[in-house]
């Protein structure tokens, strides 16, 4: 577990977040740029440009704005509303259909190789995770009935009323099943027996009882071709999963949750504190959600760019660019409230928690 600072987690994961949608945006251009676009503006943040540079012999200016976070790239053509030169090559809206479709496409598939990259780094370096046999506690978490309790890290639980535990999912089994009742515990710690009480607490996200505890894992070393194995197959088997979460959200078999820029923040920072692994594989699963949420049918995401132009491809016509311009707009604009919104009750969330720790 890493013992940082919430001062120096809190930027690092800031930037991490940040890089993610760099990369993103990287995507974009270039391929926009293998297909001979023009790219005007690679933008590092957002506002007022501090640092601004353009290549020699090169047509994009590259700068880092006053709020240096999250990267947006201006193509030439790209907006709807823009009255292009046909005879302009460099032009979006005079490229081929497939260009454009790969140019837009190429933004969440980035996401997906950074998930790959990252996946590979983590099987490399730090190898394959073994969970334990017993109910060994290998992680508590902050403000949970397991931390007022006092279970510890290490702490082996061998029982739980008088029951004898063989393996971790009977404790989950347990918990999940006390209704809130509180719960008996002896832990083996440092080699003697201790009894703890316990009082397992509903997490609405989850909809279960906990007690915030995780498991004791081990790991062992892989070779770098089952790291390479593992980079191919973690991000398709973890999108698969991101997907049918998606799915139970939208059939109603799991509340909708709705997670801002300050919840992701905050859960970055969590898994950061418990190690470099667990910080590399939550990152890894954002940029899978970046990759699934740019693809969906929503206008202004490249989802719903990526709907106009199978549209255009399977009619070879093309989508009226006045309407869709508006519905873009007001597109933008739902989702900019709805970014608001959230940002602001998870903010309003986080003061009460700490005003009720006060």
């Amino acid at each position: 577990m890493t013992h940082l600072p919430s001062a120096v987690l809190i930027p690092l994961a800031i930037l991490a977040i940040s890089l993610l949608v760099i990369v993103h945006e990287f995507g974009h251009f270039i391929v926009a740029r293998a297909f001979g676009m023009r790219v005007v503006t690679f933008s590092i943040g957002f506002g007022p440009a501090l640092v601004r540079w353009r290549p020699k012999g090169s047509e994009t200016v590259f700068q880092v704005a006053l709020i240096p976070v999250l990267a947006y790239v201006q193509i030439a053509g790209m907006n709807p509303r823009e009255v292009a030169d046909p005879n302009d090559r460099g032009s979006y809206q005079n490229a081929t259909a497939l260009a454009r479709f790969a140019t837009i496409a190429a933004g969440p598939f980035a996401n997906y190789l950074a998930a790959g990259l990252l996946i590979f780094i983590v099987g490399l370096f730090g190898g394959e995770q073994v969970g334990a046999a017993d109910a060994r506690i290998g992680m508590v978490e902050r403000g949970t009935p397991a931390a007022a309790a006092g279970l510890r890290p290490d702490d082996s639980v061998q029982a739980i009323n008088g029951r004898r535990l063989r393996a971790w999912s009977d404790l989950v089994t347990t918990t999940r099943n006390s209704q809130g009742h509180p719960l008996q515990m002896r832990v083996t710690r440092a080699g003697r027996s201790v009894d703890i009480t316990v009082t397992p607490r509903f997490d609405a996200r989850q909809r279960r009882f906990t007690i915030g505890v995780a498991p004791w894992t081990t790991y062992r070393r892989i070779s770098l071709r089952q790291s390479v194995e593992l980079a191919v197959v973690g991000p398709a088997i973890l999108t698969a999963e991101i997907a049918k979460h998606i799915g139970r959200m939208f059939r109603r078999q799991t509340p909708v949750q709705l997670v801002g820029p300050v919840g992701i923040v905050s859960e970055t920072v969590q898994q950061a504190r418990a190690g470099w692994r667990p910080a590399l594989e939550w990152v890894s699963i954002i940029s899978l959600q970046l990759f699934l949420f740019n693809l969906l049918p929503i206008p202004a995401l490249d989802g719903g760019r990526l709907i106009v132009l199978g549209y255009e491809m399977t009619t070879r016509r093309r989508f009226n660019p006045k309407l869709e311009a508006r519905v873009l707009a007001v597109s933008l604009m739902l989702m900019l409230g709805l970014f608001v919104v959230v940002s602001l009750r998870e903010i309003l969330q986080g003061l009460l928690r700490l005003f009720g720790r006060g």
